[in-house]
């Protein structure tokens, strides 16, 4: 498992899902109670959340977990496609 492509696919479903509810990272933080400090880690790539962080995150978002895992995954395959990490 490459780890940072992992951190990345994660940060870049983060971030567009962030972005399609028009939330910026300092209202994310403020509904998710997670510093806007991290989130911006999380997004670029640099961070792992925990379980926890994804649960308050995902409420904040109005969206299921589930739903969120489904963009992690389309997120991985699309680093896959463009070889991003090779």
């Amino acid at each position: 498992m490459d780890k940072r492509r992992e951190l990345v696919a994660f940060g870049k479903a983060l971030k567009r899902i962030r972005k399609n509810n028009k939330y910026t990272q300092d209202e994310l933080s403020l509904y998710s109670r997670v510093d806007r400090s991290f989130i911006s880690e999380l997004e670029n790539g640099e961070k792992s959340a925990s379980f926890l962080t994804i649960v308050s995150l995902t409420k904040a978002l109005h969206i299921p977990i589930s739903e969120f895992m489904v963009a992690y995954e389309r997120e991985i395959h699309e680093l896959e496609d463009y070889n991003f990490f090779n």
